[in-house]
């Protein structure tokens, strides 16, 4: 997917992620971890910044990458629970206005700060963080590798990567699932997700260690039924403001999106989890 084209995919649904998915007051655009100890969206959502920051081990005082921060919620999180400094990048001006804002509404503009920048190809220097952090913005790349090396090149000695996001349950799929899959896929800005085998062989040629994969696929369903349900008076109602001049294509084919994002988790055609490695 061309760096333009993840650009007005959010540019221009980011109004159905602020009316179906909390945006305005938990800043995020993840799946959410559901468990136990969770009743609302809003408390799924602040789980899976905990469960990501207790995985990678942030420590007060260490400096973290939110590579793909859209607008600022795990960033602010981690600044306000682990008191680390935390840079967001993305590839989105207007994210980084309202990431910024958000950041400053918390009282914590002093510890964060956002830029547009390419996760795979940054202005950084090298060893320039102890944490690089991507929650449901990795699967963008085009090239994950180049993602990896990148973030490789970006890591102090011993520092950590940690991940979550959608996984491939299979290299290649019939024509029917092949659909499936790329209509939820473009739908969201994605032109297609890596394999667990794949991402890790591409973090053990870049040196990585103690890699880790944990599987929570059980912990989406309820996030994943929510956009399914929401999915089928969206759609109905996205294309008649099409036909009024109120939408458009892409906000339609989003909810299209959602609606193909369950359907190809219930028959298996991918999985949601969580990626741990130490760089060497």
């Amino acid at each position: 997917m061309k760096r333009k084209d993840i650009v007005h995919y959010y540019d221009n649904c980011e109004s159905d992620y602020r009316l179906l998915w909390d945006l305005d007051y938990s800043h995020a655009m993840h799946a959410g971890y559901w468990d136990e100890t969770t009743k609302t969206l809003r408390d799924a959502l602040q789980r899976e910044n905990e469960i990501l920051a207790k995985i990678a081990g942030i420590k007060s005082g260490e400096r973290v990458l939110d590579a793909g921060c859209g607008v600022g919620g795990s960033s602010i999180f981690l600044s306000q629970c682990y008191s680390c400094e935390v840079v967001g990048i993305t590839l989105c001006e207007k994210q980084v206005m309202a990431a910024r804002s958000n950041a400053q509404k918390a009282g914590i503009a002093s510890s964060v700060s956002f830029e547009i920048m390419d996760y795979s190809q940054t202005s950084f220097e090298d060893q320039s963080f102890d944490v690089i952090w991507g929650i449901e913005s990795i699967c963008h790349a085009s090239n994950k590798e180049a993602f990896i090396k990148e973030a490789a090149r970006l890591l102090k000695k011993g520092g950590r990567l940690v991940i979550a996001d959608g996984f491939s349950a299979h290299k290649s799929y019939d024509i029917h699932d092949n659909h499936l899959m790329n209509r939820w896929l473009k739908g969201w800005g994605v032109d297609e997700l890596e394999t667990v085998k794949g991402f890790e062989s591409h973090l053990t040629k870049y040196a990585f260690k103690n890699i880790l994969f944990r599987n929570i696929t059980s912990h989406v369903w309820p996030s994943a039924r929510k956009l399914y349900l929401y999915s089928w008076p969206g759609i109905i109602l996205s294309t008649l403001g099409q036909w009024f001049g109120l939408r458009n294509r892409t906000q339609t084919e989003n909810l299209y999106g959602a609606k193909c994002h369950y359907q190809a988790l219930k028959k298996g055609l991918w999985h949601y989890g969580i990626f741990y490695a130490e760089k060497e």
